[in-house]
């Protein structure tokens, strides 16, 4: 894939190691909408752009912020922002998320992150960066998000349905509260293949529920369909 082009924004994900993927439009689609109010939102491990240019899209008032280690993927972030309509409220920071320097607090953080921990590691760095947790684990972006956070901010991701737990478990570990979940299924009754996460830094109650994105008959659920309409300009 080179250029993808949404509703609102397009992306060219040239040079990047991880391709725009539904995972990250899911994401964006699920947790930006509830925290539409946010000024500042920090995109951790942007890629080409995508959850930083919905932010955009979703936060009318933020300065959105994508930071982003692999040189490639920050050119065509760059590229991607200044095409946007929200160019102005956008930026690229390149480099490490656990070290770079931020400005804080921050309302929003928002990742689609390194999700493997096992297996084969691809030879390209671009995409061993993107796929492997060799950069930045599921504890150092939770306990990095915290200390970046602003008292009533919130992380949002996306990971395997198998990492639920041990997220949880390092969610406390970084004195981070979880309080939405959604755990996404092909079609009902399959096992979840992903989890949404919503955390905060203070406690409350937790909202769980359940996501399909396809009916029995392969048809696209009603509920899905609705998340993402706003950004997709066909969806099948």
């Amino acid at each position: 894939m080179a250029r993808f082009d949404f509703k609102q924004f397009s992306v060219d994900d040239t040079g990047c190691g991880m391709k725009i993927c539904s995972d990250s439009v899911l994401l964006g689609a699920w947790f930006l909408p509830a925290h539409a109010e946010a000024r500042s939102v920090v995109d951790a491990g942007a890629g080409s752009g995508v959850l930083a240019l919905m932010a955009a899209q979703i936060c009318a008032d933020a300065a959105v912020t994508g930071v982003e280690i692999v040189p490639e993927a920050c050119a065509a972030a760059a590229a991607n922002f200044a095409a946007s309509p929200w160019a102005d409220r956008l930026e690229v920071c390149a480099g490490d998320f656990r070290t770079v320097d931020l400005p804080a607090p921050v309302d929003l953080i928002i990742s689609n992150p390194p999700y493997f921990t096992e297996g084969e590691i691809a030879p390209d760095k671009a995409r061993a960066a993107a796929r492997h947790q060799q950069t930045l684990t599921f504890g150092e972006l939770l306990r990095r998000s915290r200390s970046l956070l602003a008292p009533q901010g919130r992380l949002g991701l996306v990971a395997p349905a198998e990492a639920e737990a041990s997220i949880l478990f390092e969610g406390e570990m970084a004195g981070l509260k979880l309080r939405r979940l959604c755990r996404v299924l092909t079609t009902p009754g399959k096992q979840p293949r992903r989890v949404l996460m919503d955390f905060a830094a203070s406690d409350g109650p937790v909202e769980t529920t359940t996501l399909h994105l396809r009916e029995p008959n392969g048809s696209l659920a009603d509920v899905y369909r609705r998340l993402v309409d706003p950004f997709y300009l066909k969806i099948s």
